[in-house]
């Protein structure tokens, strides 16, 4: 996820005009470049040249105090401030496929914040402006204790869905999220507006986070907690009519980890997502927990904010996550599909790194995301804890060969120690060395990069 709660967003609409063209050779090998310049979390393309991006956690572009959104250049040339002057945090922008205007989410106007902006919390709306940051404008418009978060064009750019909430108890909110889908006009009476909203995704109890659309319009992709508690999986909410009706959920993961923020390449052949799976850390350990336990997702409106947090926004055993490439298996006539094999991308999950939302160049060429962790001297890593733990295992059983050599204590000692790393992460206390975490007070706290994501032969 990200170093605030991330959720929710996307929409769908019929065939029409593709974000982008067919561009990857399949199966080929994914590289990484590293960015000369630290975007924010949640970039977007402009144009092949041009980005949208606003600060990064760990530098104030203008000094000002205040989260903007900028577009510029790769490397940071011909910025401009499109949201400055309007009180925010503004950020987590989306531009309009083949069209003039940006979504963004703003905490602009609410008293009661939580999380972040366009991440997931409470206090965000969905704005939009132009791509020269005029016409600003609320699109959601919601009262206090409510969320509007991850909104997403449709690739025609008439629809977008995102992730709502409301703990606003006076209008009947009860904390459960939904996923809606709605017309946007940007001729209203008093400016651009959004018409036509409805539900396509239901308020269950499950946590969602919508996605990217399908290049072709016939859907998006989202997040569902499913099975047990806080287990977000992939969902294509197939969406053959987006000006009404609901979604034919065709589910794409299952696995007891964190799977999330998804996009189709061009061709539609594969999805990239993000995802913890083979990682040690937190969150995974409280996979573990709820599996253990048969904890039902139905309550995870009430359990998210504090698992999330738990295992992705504290530097004690941090979960790490990768992205993921799953290849799909067409029907003949290529009207439906279903999840074939997956493949790992990137290893940067390795040394800790969380990689968040990522969006394609206009091309489908190049994949664009920042990911981020807290620095080394204060993360924790469980990877390197766990590996210290079972070495000293490891040596205790070595060697024995009469049985009074038997180490008797030594199955209540593992038992204890693994105990310990399901216990709340925050308190875990490890008296080795190497693993990060003897600075807890290191500046920045944390650490980020940018970087681009191509295939190759």
């Amino acid at each position: 996820m990200r170093a605030t709660p991330v959720l929710l967003v996307l929409a769908g609409v019929t065939l029409l005009v593709p974000r982008t063209a067919p561009a990857q050779p399949a199966g080929g090998n994914f590289v990484v470049d590293t960015n000369p310049l630290l975007l924010g979390q949640a970039s977007d393309w402009v144009d092949e040249r041009h980005v949208v991006w606003h600060d990064p956690i760990i530098r104030d572009e203008d000094g000002d105090g205040q989260t903007h959104i900028y577009r510029s250049t790769l490397d940071g040339a011909e910025k401009v401030c499109l949201t400055c002057g309007l009180d925010g945090p503004n950020q987590v922008p989306v531009v309009q496929p083949h069209g003039r205007w940006i979504l963004f989410h703003s905490w602009n106007g609410h008293s009661f914040r939580l999380g972040g902006p366009g991440f997931g919390g409470i206090g965000s709306d969905v704005w939009v402006m132009t791509r020269e940051g005029a016409h600003r404008t609320n699109l959601t418009q919601s009262s206090e204790l409510r969320d509007n978060f991850h909104a997403y064009w449709s690739p025609d750019g008439r629809y977008i869905a995102w992730t709502a909430l409301s703990w606003n108890s006076d209008e009947g909110g009860n904390g459960r999220s939904d996923v809606r889908v709605a017309r946007f006009d940007p001729h209203g009476p008093s400016g651009p507006r959004l018409v036509d909203e409805h539900v396509v995704r239901p308020g269950n109890g499950h946590w969602y986070e919508t996605q990217w659309w399908a290049p072709d319009g016939s859907g998006f992709l989202y997040t569902e907690t499913m099975d047990t508690a806080v287990n977000p999986e992939l969902f294509f909410c197939r969406l053959p009519d987006p000006a009404a009706g609901a979604c034919h959920p065709r589910r794409l993961t299952q696995d007891p980890a964190w799977d999330e923020q998804a996009i189709f390449t061009p061709d539609m052949d594969r999805i990239l997502f993000m995802s913890s799976r083979n990682l040690p850390g937190a969150h995974n350990d409280w996979a573990t927990l709820a599996t253990l336990l048969g904890l039902p997702a139905e309550y995870d409106y009430e359990l998210i904010l504090f698992v999330f947090s738990d295992g992705f926004l504290q530097p004690s055993l941090q979960q790490a996550t990768d992205l993921y490439e799953l290849t799909l298996r067409w029907n003949s006539s290529r009207t439906r599909f279903k999840p074939g094999p997956v493949r790992r991308l990137t290893h940067s999950g390795e040394e800790g790194w969380v990689i968040p939302e990522f969006a394609w160049d206009p091309s489908g060429r190049r994949l664009l995301w920042t990911q981020n962790k807290f620095s080394d001297g204060r993360r924790l890593d469980q990877g390197c804890v766990v590996r210290q733990i079972r070495a000293a295992i490891v040596a205790r059983l070595t060697g024995v060969d009469t049985i009074t050599q038997l180490p008797l204590d030594v199955v209540p000692q593992i038992r204890e120690q693994a105990v310990a790393l399901l216990r709340d992460p925050k308190s875990f206390s490890f008296q080795g060395t190497g693993c990060g975490g003897e600075q807890p007070d290191q500046q920045p706290s944390y650490a980020q990069e940018t970087h681009l994501g191509r295939y190759e032969r």
